[in-house]
């Protein structure tokens, strides 16, 4: 259609929808603006949703990982097979003494729209051995349908640790650090478009900021071996406090329009 062959709401509409790109992008530079420039914080700024929206194809320059894991451990070559078998007699950790299952991945595994990562299993997931399987993750399947995705076809969906932390805790740093091996080999073989984070231990690990907060994360996008990454409230946590709904929305919204999905299912 010719702009003079525009109708006046047409045009309002076009009007209204640059606008909002130009607002998301000055926000975008005003959240960087505002961030701690010192030394310690400086390979973790966050250009990159803002560099998206600009010149789409360009990457920020990669920094080297600063991860819980050498580079000769054994699993960081094992096929996706054999990295399952080798989690299924996991002792790692003492996480092994309390678990009932392993917990160690589900969904489409071959180059997935998105790779959920959780903190840990829960009861639930204890139980039967996968991940996401009870309150949360209902919740989480909301979530996904909201912007067209769906663990049977186009996501992943692990956790930081593959067995549950007793009482449902937060996984302790060394627990982390014994399970990430399993982790980056899942990300290396899997390759997602991009990676959504739920929760402060999953964010905090996968960004390299242990000290940031879940309010400084959600929301930004960040890099993680080239992958695209955003976090995002975990679902336990936004039905504890439903003020969390309205930021999650506004995160997804976002993962949503950097993969060019639709986001006609209702709010999350």
């Amino acid at each position: 259609m010719e702009r003079s062959e525009m109708t006046v709401d047409q045009k309002r509409e076009a009007l209204e929808k640059a606008l909002d790109r130009t607002d998301m992008l000055m926000e975008d530079f005003l959240d960087v603006l505002r961030q701690d420039f010192g030394e310690k914080k400086r390979n973790h700024r966050d250009f990159s949703s803002a560099a998206q929206k600009i010149v789409p194809d360009e990457k920020p320059e990669e920094k080297p990982e600063d991860k819980p894991v050498g580079k000769d451990d054994e699993r960081l070559h094992m096929s996706m097979s054999a990295l399952s078998a080798d989690a299924s007699g996991c002792t790692r950790c003492c996480l092994c003494r309390t678990r009932k299952n392993v917990v160690f991945g589900t969904g489409c595994s071959d180059r997935p729209l998105v790779m959920v990562i959780g903190e840990g299993p829960g009861e639930n997931e204890d139980i039967q051995g996968l991940p996401f399987v009870g309150k949360a993750g209902q919740y989480l399947d909301r979530w996904l349908a909201a912007i067209t995705l769906s663990r049977d076809k186009n996501v992943y969906i692990t956790n930081t640790v593959k067995c549950r932390p007793p009482q449902n805790r937060d996984p302790y740093p060394e627990e982390k650090e014994a399970c990430f091996a399993f982790l980056k080999q899942q990300v290396a073989l899997i390759r997602p478009s991009a990676i959504l984070c739920l929760g402060k231990p999953a964010s905090t690990l996968m960004t390299g900021q242990p000290e940031a907060s879940m309010n400084a994360l959600h929301g930004k996008f960040f890099f993680y071996d080239s992958i695209p990454m955003i976090c995002t409230y975990h679902p336990a946590a936004v039905l504890r406090d439903p003020a969390l709904k309205r930021p999650v929305w506004d995160d997804l919204k976002k993962l949503a329009r950097y993969l060019g999905l639709e986001t006609g299912g209702g709010k999350a």
